[in-house]
């Protein structure tokens, strides 16, 4: 009979570690979603998976997101911290593995999510790229990139489907209460991200209650006009007050994100 040498004990505090780099891997995740995942790669029992993953919740390094990411899990940024800062604790083996199996099982849980970019024209010293994210056939998110590197609109172009589900979360889960002031509510979508380019917060209604809120963000010589969907024109207003006081935090995280540094790191 062959030699078989017994599993290695694994710690809560490494579980833990190994359900952060799993949720982060994936870029966001529902508990339903991440469970399987976590299973398909055999590290851990469910019983322990629930008890962990809820004292991550109650620790505030995952929290769960709130309207078009109702129910949807990701890192905070004090999971992101702790993350960074206990990496080493963590096997090389189970950084591979997971970062080799999450592309193809996060691309399974966005079927209904469709990402796609392209290249826009540009004047000259400029380049221009556009990703969109539609939820069925509406919008939930348009990045509109005018830079003068074109290093970053190509890589904005290639890698916003494998970035889509982060950006998502960055946008979402930015603080922030409705209300805000009264925003003028653009004719198209055009419109309204050449408003938020020329510096003009704007919205863009759709069918029901549902508006968008587009701002600018920028950093440096980048530039990014982002049009993201809110369920009210209420929480459109106080996301894009929000967002504009964040708007160089945010245009930086953005440039990490689309240029595949951000965390790259980590994994």
């Amino acid at each position: 009979m062959p030699f078989r040498s017994p599993k290695r004990r694994v710690s809560d505090a490494e579980n833990k570690l190994r359900l952060l780099l799993c949720l982060r891997a994936l870029g966001m995740a529902t508990s339903e979603q991440l469970w399987p995942f976590v299973a398909g790669l055999e590290l851990m029992e469910y019983l322990p998976y629930c008890l962990l993953l809820d004292e991550l919740q109650k620790d505030g390094e995952v929290a769960e997101g709130r309207y078009a990411l109702k129910g949807v899990l990701y890192l905070t940024p004090r999971g992101e911290k702790t993350l960074s800062l206990l990496r080493d604790k963590l096997t090389h083996t189970d950084c591979e593995r997971i970062r080799a199996a999450a592309p193809t099982y996060a691309a399974g849980l966005n079927e209904r999510r469709q990402a796609s970019a392209a290249y826009r024209r540009a004047e000259p010293g400029r380049y221009r790229a556009r990703g969109t994210v539609r939820e069925g056939d509406v919008p939930a998110l348009v990045l509109d990139v005018n830079t003068p590197d074109e290093a970053l609109a190509r890589a904005a172009v290639r890698g916003f489907r494998s970035c889509a589900p982060r950006l998502l979360t960055l946008m979402y889960t930015l603080p922030f209460e409705d209300g805000g002031r009264p925003l003028p509510v653009a004719g198209s979508q055009e419109e309204a991200l050449r408003a938020a380019a020329e510096g003009r917060l704007a919205l863009l209604a759709y069918g029901g209650r549902e508006h968008a809120a587009a701002v600018s963000l920028r950093e440096g010589e980048n530039a990014y006009a982002v049009l993201l969907l809110l369920p009210t024109r209420e929480a459109a207003q106080g996301w894009a007050e929000a967002a504009c006081g964040s708007a160089e935090a945010l245009a930086r995280q953005v440039t990490e994100l689309v240029t595949g540094k951000e965390g790259a790191h980590e994994l």
